[in-house]
């Protein structure tokens, strides 16, 4: 057997380590690593006991990731797809970091420009987003908020998904339990978010913070339309306020909801 030529032998060798390179980084796309712990938090997988999370530790999509009371962690994907995860959260993840099952607690998702999206899944909602930085608390009784930070993201309700609501930066949407249709999005102040919500001020500063900060230059967006009974923003230290506007009509005529007081 005539021995094979060098150079065939080193393409031969190239192709075979070119078959194998997609592999491993399709494997390391859906892994994230544990960037910063406060306090509690363990990783659940899903063939072994859980155990206390530390600092580089890999997790990938069959492991949940749970946090204790007054705790919080931080989760980065390879393509800086950042998910926060706030105290008492159980949260799980896959399709590389993109599809984000909250079961209970809150948790920030930053998902980059021009990377295909994301989304996140409660027991309620269905939360796209692309290419956008966004707050979701959820609770075991039924109610979510979503705070849109940059970009704009489309929230759905599970049991009917023809009933969405696209929200644009500077507004939140908060859903009560039970819901069987979606209220309109109210406009929040992103800069007294940012100065008070744990999520961002116990973290180093977001990749996206300056177009966070450049959406709250904007002049909020036009306040919807609203046919229902008065909201309360209820988020601690952030907004408390009923809206104010025309006299309530007692036929129904919906009014616009006036801006929150600065």
């Amino acid at each position: 057997m005539k021995p094979v030529p060098k150079i065939l032998a080193g393409s031969l060798a190239c192709a075979g380590l070119a078959l194998a390179y997609p592999t491993t980084i399709a494997a390391a796309s859906k892994e994230a690593r544990v960037t910063q712990i406060i306090h509690e938090v363990k990783l659940l997988p899903a063939d072994a006991a859980a155990r206390e999370a530390a600092l580089n530790d890999k997790v990938s999509e069959d492991t949940g990731v749970r946090t204790g009371g007054e705790s919080r962690s931080e989760l980065t994907f390879p393509d800086l797809t950042i998910t926060r995860l706030g105290a008492n959260t159980v949260f799980s993840f896959n399709k590389s970091g993109r599809t984000a099952n909250v079961d209970s607690g809150s948790i920030l998702l930053r998902v980059p420009k021009d990377s295909g999206g994301g989304t996140i899944r409660s027991s309620a909602v269905t939360v796209a987003i692309t290419g956008t930085t966004v707050i979701f608390e959820g609770s075991r009784g039924g109610r979510n908020k979503l705070y849109n930070l940059e970009g704009s993201s489309r929230v759905a309700l599970k049991k009917k998904p023809s009933d969405w609501r696209k929200v644009l930066a500077g507004q939140m949407l908060d859903v009560p339990p039970g819901a069987t249709t979606l209220p309109m999005p109210v406009n929040f102040d992103i800069n007294q978010l940012m100065r008070t919500h744990p999520l961002i001020t116990d973290f180093k500063p977001l990749p996206s913070a300056p177009l966070i900060m450049a959406a709250a230059q904007q002049p909020p967006p036009p306040p919807p339309v609203y046919t229902g009974p008065n909201i309360s923003i209820n988020l601690p230290g952030i907004i408390n306020f009923p809206p104010r506007g025309p006299k309530s009509n007692p036929n129904g005529t919906a009014h616009p909801i006036s801006n929150p007081p600065t």
